[in-house]
């Protein structure tokens, strides 16, 4: 879990470093700040932060951010990675949800 939460800080760091589009960023950075918060949810279960979130999960994110922040690559790159955040953001908070 610890893991998990030093690679969205990393994350954060790779963004606030690159030079995408200010509005890009902030789109960004909201979404791994939920997953920040949801990552501290007491009630998440061990197989969502094995599995779907596992740490090979958040690797690959964090290599995403690098390639993306590292190119600067606009368009697909972008959506994909925000799609991917969106995706992980549904199984951390897929109990909150549940219930609505």
């Amino acid at each position: 879990m610890d893991q998990q939460y030093c690679i969205i800080n990393q994350c954060l760091q790779l963004l606030k470093q690159s030079d995408l589009p200010t509005i890009k960023k902030l789109r960004v950075e909201i979404q791994l700040i939920q997953m920040k918060r949801l990552l501290l949810n007491d009630r998440l279960t061990n197989d969502m932060v094995t599995g779907a979130c596992g740490e090979d999960v958040f690797e690959g994110l964090l290599n995403q951010m690098r390639r993306i922040c590292g190119e600067g690559s606009q368009g697909d790159a972008l959506t994909d990675l925000m799609e991917r955040i969106g995706g992980m953001l549904t199984v951390l908070g897929g109990e909150q949800h549940a219930h609505h």
